[in-house]
């Protein structure tokens, strides 16, 4: 059960807050969040933020179609039948109080309760406990039915602190500016993040980017999402205009089958995630090029054909991208801030349960982070 003193678990559904985004949240910005999610991540160990993306920008629309109420509910209202909203509040518990110090108000962190706030409470209390403890001041875990309502109460800042996958939080960032990230997870296999790298076959003499004037390449993602913008922009910035100097570029929704085309021929290149952007470790880090692999390889134990790497070879990738951050809404304090970053930095080898409870995919704990280390998808978020 929560045991904030303040009152533990607030739940909210669709709200009010969604149309205090600002105004530079246009629709065309919309359109491209509703793709966001596909491509965006590599398959593999990662693949589940994709699923919270995809997930959470399928609400979107059913938001921009709903009309909304003008202030957020109260968090005892009850909702109308079959709306999906979560309401939750959990009494407090006199018997688990802790000194807190100088009467600081509750730190509200937003959530998405994909799998209902009963789940979420049970899931996210040692991460809530720990916070609170660190930070001697009470916390509040505030559920949300989607990544949208999250956004808009974060953005209008009804709630301090949140963690959103890397494109959602340019999206936020670029409707407002008013939000930091603070810290990104790490996994120990690939400390830095998440890079785009473009693929080709060893034996087809591509040695470099020059060298695909003319050619035709596949993308992981299509017209209209933020991977696909963001790979152009890189692209550009490297001497390659894809849409000027190739002869054809392929969409596709996921990188298994932009390296299938590249395999059999189709085209010359393929753009996918990974996490290593060195040769002699794509085939067996954490990525779309390892996961397309082992799956063909299984395909091929089945046939009882020989194992086999397919030719492929790297001839660029991008900046490294950490994983989604943990944000804060630049209207919380410094010190707040600062004292935030030292308790999530220190979680992972201070208590590992509340370490585990918010973190279920990166092994390695939290690294600082800033608004530079997300520049290629926020340039594209505030261009578009």
């Amino acid at each position: 059960m929560f045991k904030a003193v303040s009152g533990c678990l607030v739940a909210h559904g669709v709200s009010g807050a969604y149309q205090r985004l600002s105004g530079k949240l246009t629709k065309a910005l919309l359109a491209m969040l509703l793709t966001a999610g596909a491509g965006l991540v590599p398959s593999g160990g990662l693949l589940a933020q994709e699923g919270v993306e995809r997930h959470a920008l399928e609400a979107l629309d059913d938001a921009t179609r709903s009309a909304l109420p003008s202030q957020f509910p109260a968090t005892d209202a009850t909702p109308p039948p079959d709306s999906g909203s979560i309401i939750d509040r959990t009494a407090p518990d006199p018997a688990n109080t802790i000194e807190l110090l100088d009467n600081k108000p509750p730190l509200r962190i937003g959530l998405v309760a994909e799998r209902g706030a009963s789940y979420l409470q049970a899931q996210i209390e040692p991460f809530r406990s720990y916070m609170q403890d660190s930070l001697s001041r009470p916390v509040e875990v505030i559920a949300f039915n989607s990544m949208t309502t999250l956004m808009a109460a974060h953005i209008s800042h009804q709630v301090d602190y949140s963690i959103y996958p890397a494109s959602i939080f340019s999206m936020a960032y670029a409707s407002c500016g008013c939000l930091t990230p603070m810290v990104a997870p790490v996994s120990r296999e690939a400390p830095d993040g998440v890079y785009m790298v473009l693929v080709v076959r060893g034996a087809s003499g591509i040695k470099s980017l020059a060298d695909l004037s003319g050619r035709s390449m596949a993308l992981s993602s299509k017209n209209g999402a933020i991977p696909f913008y963001m790979a152009m922009n890189e692209l550009k910035k490297s001497g390659l205009n894809p849409e000027r100097d190739l002869a054809s570029l392929v969409g596709r929704d996921n990188p298994g089958d932009a390296l299938a085309l590249l395999e059999d021929g189709t085209v010359d290149a393929a753009l996918v995630w990974s996490t290593t952007p060195y040769n002699q470790s794509l085939f067996t880090s954490d990525g779309a090029i390892s996961a397309y692999v082992q799956s063909h390889n299984q395909s091929r134990n089945d046939r009882r054909d020989e194992a086999t790497n397919p030719d492929f070879l790297s001839i660029w990738h991008s900046p490294a991208i950490p994983a989604g951050p943990h944000v804060i809404h630049n209207e919380v304090s410094k010190q707040d801030r600062a004292e935030l970053i030292n308790a999530l930095k220190d979680m992972n080898k201070l208590d590992p349960a509340a370490y585990d409870a918010v973190e279920r995919r990166y092994d390695g704990g939290f690294r600082s982070v800033e608004l530079k280390d997300y520049e290629p998808l926020i340039e594209i978020a505030t261009k578009r």
